[in-house]
């Protein structure tokens, strides 16, 4: 458990606790309420690219992280 938070170590653990989470959650949870005025085709695309980077993050981090422990 020390290793988590040990040098860079602690970056790569929040971004896979923290900030890939959000990147995926945030936008699911946007995407069933819809009540933006803005085009449904222009809020899908942005909602989807939040979604890839927070899989992204996830995979990048989570393995940083997996490499060091």
């Amino acid at each position: 458990m020390n290793k988590l938070i040990d040098g860079h170590n602690w970056v790569y653990t929040v971004h896979v606790l923290l900030v890939a989470p959000m990147l995926i959650l945030i936008p699911l949870s946007i995407i069933y309420k819809k009540e933006l005025n803005l085009s449904d085709n222009l809020v899908m695309m942005l909602l989807y690219t939040l979604i890839a980077f927070g899989i992204v993050v996830l995979l990048y981090h989570g393995n940083k992280l997996r490499t060091v422990l």
